[in-house]
C-alpha cells in the first residue's frame, strides 16, 4: 500500500495529477484508512451486507457466467491442457455462451486459433475465481465442479457461495487475470476504492475522474503518461463491479460509444450492499 500522508495541503506532484478531484481517502481518518486493508478484515469498517443482497448478488451476470460454465465442466466440454489451463475448442465455447458487460469482445473472437486463456481475460478470471472460491477443482487433469459449484447450477446460492465469489474476486484472484499490466498491490487499495465510489458515483463519472477520486497513487505512477491507474480502475474494479450489478454504464452522449468510454455509476444495489460504520466529514466534491 502507497504510503501516502493523510494529510495537506498535498504535494505539488500529486496536486497536479488529481487536477480538480479531491480525493475521497483524504476523508478518511488515518487509522480508518489502514483498517480498509483488507477490506474484508475482522476490523475493516466496511460491512457487506450479504444478507439482504445475496439473492440480487447471484442473479448477476458474474453468477450466470458461472453456471454456464459449470453446466459446460459438468458435461465434459471443458478440456484441459497438459498445463491445466482450458483448451482453444473449450474457450471457443465459452466465448459463445458466456457474457461479459463492458468488456470489448469482439477482438478476442477475432483472434487466431488455438485459443490461449492466458490473453483472454474474463476467461482467465472465470476460472482463477472457481478455483480461488473453491467452486471447482482439478482431479487428474479434468475440471470438476464441487458440491458448491453444483449449487450454483441448482440456482441455490446462499450467502457462503456469494461471500466466496466476491471476497475471491478483490482479494484472492491475481488482479494480472484481468489486466496483464497489473500488480499485485492493486488489490490492496479494494477497501479504500469501495470507499471512494460510495461518495464519488452517485452521478456517473469517467473512468479518469473515478481513478482521481478514489486510487491512492504510488508515485511513480504520477508521472506515468500511459493512464495505467486508469486501465487498473476499469478492468480491475468498475467492470467487474459492473459484472455483479454494483455498478451500472451510461454513453457519455446520446448514440452508443466504445466500452473504454463508458461513465459508471453505483446502482442501489452498491448502497444496500456496502455499508461504512462512519460518515463523510465533508463534502465529496471541493478543491484540492
Amino acid at each position: 500500500m502507497s504510503k501516502i500522508k493523510l494529510s495537506t495541503p498535498l504535494p505539488a506532484k500529486l496536486t497536479d495529477w488529481l487536477q480538480d478531484v479531491y480525493p475521497a481517502w483524504l476523508q478518511l481518518p488515518e487509522s480508518t484508512f489502514y483498517e480498509m486493508v483488507p477490506f474484508n478484515s475482522p476490523q475493516s469498517p466496511l460491512q457487506l451486507n450479504y444478507s439482504d443482497c445475496s439473492a440480487d448478488l447471484a442473479a448477476s451476470s458474474i453468477f450466470l457466467n458461472l453456471d454456464i460454465f459449470f453446466s459446460l465442466i459438468s458435461e465434459g466440454r471443458i478440456p484441459l491442457l497438459e498445463n491445466g489451463s482450458i483448451s482453444s475448442d473449450g474457450l471457443d465455447l465459452l466465448l459463445e455462451t458466456t457474457t461479459w458487460p463492458n468488456c470489448d469482445m469482439d477482438m478476442t473472437r477475432m483472434m487466431r486459433r488455438p485459443l490461449d486463456q492466458e490473453n483472454i481475460g474474463p476467461l482467465d478470471f472465470l476460472m482463477a475465481l472457481a478455483g480461488a472460491a473453491k467452486l471447482t477443482k482439478i482431479v487428474d487433469g479434468r475440471l470438476m465442479v464441487t458440491v458448491a459449484g453444483r449449487r450454483v447450477c441448482e440456482k441455490l446460492v446462499d450467502q457462503s457461495i456469494v461471500r466466496a465469489v466476491f471476497e475471491a474476486t478483490f482479494s484472492k484472484v491475481n488482479p494480472r487475470t484481468l489486466t496483464k499490466l497489473a500488480h499485485p498491490w492493486v488489490r490492496e487499495q479494494a477497501g479504500i476504492i469501495f470507499w471512494g465510489l460510495s461518495i464519488t458515483a452517485d452521478a456517473p463519472r469517467t473512468v479518469s475522474e473515478l481513478t482521481r477520486y478514489c486510487f491512492v497513487p504510488p508515485e511513480k505512477f504520477l508521472d506515468n503518461t500511459f493512464g495505467m491507474l486508469e486501465v487498473y480502475m476499469r478492468a480491475v474494479y468498475l467492470t467487474p463491479l459492473s459484472w455483479f450489478g454494483l455498478m451500472a454504464t451510461s454513453s457519455p452522449c446520446d448514440g452508443e460509444t466504445h466500452v473504454y468510454d463508458r461513465l459508471y455509476q453505483k446502482t442501489a444495489l452498491f448502497d444496500c450492499f456496502m455499508e461504512f460504520d462512519f460518515e463523510p466529514a465533508q463534502p465529496a466534491e471541493r478543491p484540492n
